[in-house]
């Protein structure tokens, strides 16, 4: 009896989680760029970064988010029950962990102003799309300690340092919130005006004119934005019931006319976050049709989780969305100073002493790892397009000595091993520091 062959196994492919996306080598440059020219930015404003776990006890999120976010209604939280049986919430924004570390840690009490950025990936379940991903990166700011609108064009002023050092059109769309006491009467007005039309809204907006209808101006339902269109405005109602908070409006963008901000009063912004108070904000390229990050002033969110009354204000900027703006406007991996090419068996067993060597002094360098032949290793030094080949034969490693080749030119010099070293260095050197003023390296 004949044997029956053994069914192959099918293996399935496994993939990165939908709304999740691999950052291959050739793209990190860029990242690089953007993240190493922030921190630079956030240095010259002396803010310090902060690096807060990705997780956090879930009633972190749900006590700061609030119960009209999107976060909340649209269940976008990346929440589980770890084995001891506690829940917890992978990082959907940067704030409300910020601030957690700020009073654990006690950061009031070396100094009454607290400078902290960070930089890091957040996570909410949410529909993916051009630049919005369930995992995401964002790199933001939170000023804490002063209330003064001058803190604000602080934080304003350090984004477009930053949009402007990225070569990035950019604009701040502006509004006041007032106070959580001064926007009550405000509240009970827009609800009047809503209710009647609850039946036309969409089923979140709903939701959101029963627990906070201000959120429903942040409706992205074309319905409900056609809805809105004929409320009463906040900002009319804090001209009459808060003139505290409308001066520092207006001091606010007597600064940012001064520092050159170009900004936009928008009546409908209210950000996506129920912490928020006075200034919020949203920043806008003509690049890209939704906005690249936002923030707001959040005078009560300290004393909500337990720390010490203190105003603060931040903004976070979403870098997947930064480098979609930014486009090909972007460094590209910089490429091989040198290519060491290898002839015999000794000269192959040397490689790791000698591209050691090569490497100390700073230069960028590879080789073969496979056992090529000389023309294929030639073939790869101008795949990586190498400025030179390092050509090393038996012979050259007994005296000492390597053949170094422009690879542009084709000109060819044998050079003693230290020489080589002292010429290859400098020319590494000078390419590093023409791609810094190139805005290349930071």
């Amino acid at each position: 009896m004949a044997d029956t062959p053994t069914p192959k196994t099918i293996t399935k492919t496994i993939q990165s989680p939908r709304g999740t996306h691999d950052i291959l080598p050739e793209q990190t440059p860029a990242w690089r760029h953007v993240e190493n020219t922030f921190r630079e930015i956030c240095t010259r404003y002396n803010f310090g970064e902060i690096r807060t776990p990705a997780f956090e006890a879930t009633e972190l999120f749900a006590r700061t988010a609030g119960d009209s976010s999107d976060i909340v209604v649209t269940k976008q939280m990346y929440s589980f029950i770890a084995p001891d049986e506690q829940s917890y919430t992978l990082r959907p924004e940067g704030t409300a962990g910020t601030v957690r570390a700020f009073i654990q840690n006690h950061l009031n009490e070396r100094g009454p102003v607290s400078k902290l950025f960070y930089i890091g990936p957040n996570f909410r379940y949410e529909a993916p799309q051009a630049g919005r991903y369930r995992q995401h990166h964002q790199c933001g700011v939170e000023l804490l300690g002063p209330d003064a609108p001058e803190s604000d064009a602080e934080v304003l002023a350090l984004a477009f340092d930053l949009f402007r050092a990225l070569g990035l059109e950019a604009s701040v769309k502006l509004n006041s919130l007032g106070t959580p006491q001064s926007r009550l009467g405000y509240i009970d007005a827009l609800r009047a005006y809503l209710e009647p039309l609850r039946d036309s809204l969409s089923e979140d907006s709903r939701k959101r004119l029963q627990i906070n209808p201000l959120r429903v101006w942040d409706s992205k339902d074309a319905r409900d934005q056609e809805i809105v269109a004929g409320a009463p405005r906040l900002l009319d109602y804090l001209q009459q019931n808060d003139t505290d908070s409308m001066a520092h409006f207006d001091a606010l963008r007597g600064y940012l006319d001064d520092l050159h901000i170009p900004y936009e009063i928008d009546a409908a912004l209210v950000r996506g976050l129920d912490y928020y108070s006075r200034t919020a904000f949203e920043f806008v390229t003509p690049n890209l049709n939704s906005s690249i990050g936002g923030g707001g002033r959040y005078n009560g969110l300290v004393e909500e989780l337990g720390g010490p009354p203190t105003p603060a204000i931040g903004f976070g900027i979403g870098i997947e969305r930064v480098l979609l703006a930014l486009g090909e406007n972007v460094p590209s991996p910089p490429p091989l100073t040198a290519f060491l090419v290898m002839l015999g068996d000794t000269a192959r067993q040397s490689s790791p002493k000698i591209l050691s060597l090569f490497r100390r002094v700073g230069v960028h360098c590879d080789c073969d790892f496979v056992g090529r032949s000389l023309k294929a290793q030639m073939r790869e030094a101008n795949r990586q397009k190498a400025r030179f080949a390092l050509i090393l034969g038996d012979n050259e490693l007994a005296e000492n000595k390597i053949a170094v080749k422009n690879m542009e030119s084709g000109e060819q010099e044998l050079l003693h091993m230290d020489d080589a070293l002292i010429k290859l260095a400098a020319i590494n050197a000078d390419e590093t520091v023409a791609r810094y003023f190139a805005g290349e390296a930071h």
